[in-house]
């Protein structure tokens, strides 16, 4: 019986992608995974690229033919990287496409693999850059975040945008951010101060991990998390600690895994606490954990042991969160989300809203766009803005007040959509329903 290697994306760089994917249904390399789909079409129309355009190369199946198609040396990645380039990053990773599949293809990991093949940078270089130093070089990074906000309060940026500085190529996604972020942040360390929740308690009943738009942009949210989830014993706060997701998503799988190692031995070295964290891309990234870690048995048995203690703030949200009854009008749950739309979290968010509104929950259907996850309004040629804008719509058609998401970047994003388009309505985060 001879041994079968199956075809991979890039034989010549295989530390550059995962191994095998976890699915469903087992363990399976990147190009049995692409080869399951039998391109029925039954993801066509929940896939928002495809609705806007129309077109077969940026439909989830025609996604998956080209994996196939690179992995079996018919597409040369070299040759078409602007086509491909477009076709990845056209994708806005959200699973909304598995979740339609019987054969729950995860077409946004194929996406990624197709990626690090390609070996460009999806975001700006100069975004690129300054994000990366999160898990490089911690200290310069608080430092530029503080500092380019002190800038912005003073009115920098908005010089920048008179003099149309920001409209040239590699600066245009400060435009964006001007715009989504809020226009005044207070100290995270300050926000906690006044809330009156110590940063590092004697005896704390889990580990915090704040997402980089709570630590930085979103204290208010950091302050909720933590008054909901641990209001007695506290947390141990971890501030400025990368994830390993942005690595995943828009960087190197190697960093990615030194940085969820560094997240297990941590871990281990205060307890083994729960660890919580306010996002849901972080949540499911860390879930999913142990498929970086194949070719090592000994770190992935660690792994599935950290996945398993890895919580939501949805595990925590009490029966009748306290402005739950200042809310009387139509209230709706976005889906936002990476790789996935369904699982505990989303159930927990949507029961919790259900219960406490009643007639006032509003059922997204089917076709119902959600916001882009994880900065997908900052990647080259996105579709950002028409997939919003179909969000909108789907939200001032069944008059929702209310829209809350499970990311604080996603609040964001949806909130200066419809301050724009439709202020009659505001996103928030779940974990503000507890004030």
């Amino acid at each position: 019986m001879s041994d079968f290697r199956p075809l991979e994306l890039d034989p010549l760089h295989p530390k550059r992608h995962l191994r095998t994917l976890h699915t469903p249904f087992g363990p399976r390399a990147v190009y049995d995974s692409a080869s399951f789909c039998t391109r029925c079409g039954s993801c066509q129309q929940a896939c928002p690229t495809y609705v806007l355009t129309a077109e077969e190369t940026f439909s989830p199946r025609g996604r998956n033919q080209a994996v196939r198609l690179a992995a079996e040396g018919k597409l040369n990645p070299a040759q078409n990287k602007e086509l491909l380039s477009r076709l990845v990053n056209s994708c806005l990773l959200c699973g909304r496409c598995t979740q339609a599949c019987a054969g729950k293809i995860p077409t946004a990991e194929h996406m990624l693999e197709l990626r690090r093949t390609l070996n460009g940078r999806a975001l700006p270089a100069l975004l690129h850059t300054l994000l990366s130093w999160r898990s490089r070089r911690p200290g310069l990074f608080r430092f530029m975040v503080r500092a380019g906000l002190a800038l912005r309060r003073a009115g920098a940026v908005r010089l920048l945008r008179l003099m149309g500085l920001t409209r040239l190529p590699g600066l245009t996604w400060i435009n964006h951010a001007d715009d989504i972020l809020p226009a005044r942040t207070p100290a995270f360390a300050k926000r906690l101060r006044q809330a009156q929740i110590p940063a590092a308690p004697q005896d704390p009943a889990l580990i915090y991990l704040p997402s980089l738009e709570a630590e930085f942009f979103m204290p208010d949210l950091a302050a909720s998390v933590l008054q909901t989830a641990a209001p007695k014993r506290g947390a141990h706060i971890w501030q400025n600690t990368p994830s390993g997701l942005f690595e995943y998503v828009y960087g190197n799988v190697r960093q990615s895994r030194r940085l969820v190692k560094n997240l297990i031995r941590r871990r281990e070295q205060t307890g083994k606490l729960p660890l919580l964290t306010d996002s849901v891309d972080v949540y499911l990234f860390l879930r999913r954990a142990p498929q970086l870690f194949e070719r090592w048995p000994r770190w992935q048995k660690k792994a599935r042991e950290f996945a398993e203690h890895v919580l939501f703030i949805t595990d925590f949200m009490p029966k009748k969160p306290a402005q739950s009854a200042q809310i009387t009008v139509p209230v709706r749950l976005d889906y936002s989300a990476l790789f996935r739309r369904e699982g505990e979290p989303f159930a927990a968010a949507q029961k919790t809203l259900k219960t406490l509104f009643k007639k006032n929950f509003v059922e997204c259907l089917y076709k119902d766009a959600d916001t882009p996850a994880f900065g997908y309004g900052f990647v080259r040629h996105n579709l950002a803005e028409r997939v919003c804008m179909d969000a909108v719509r789907s939200i001032a058609r069944t008059q929702t007040g209310t829209v809350f998401t499970l990311s604080g970047l996603s609040a964001l994003e949806l909130d200066f959509c419809l301050k724009q388009f439709y202020p009659y309505a505001k996103a928030d985060h779940f974990a503000r329903l507890n004030g």
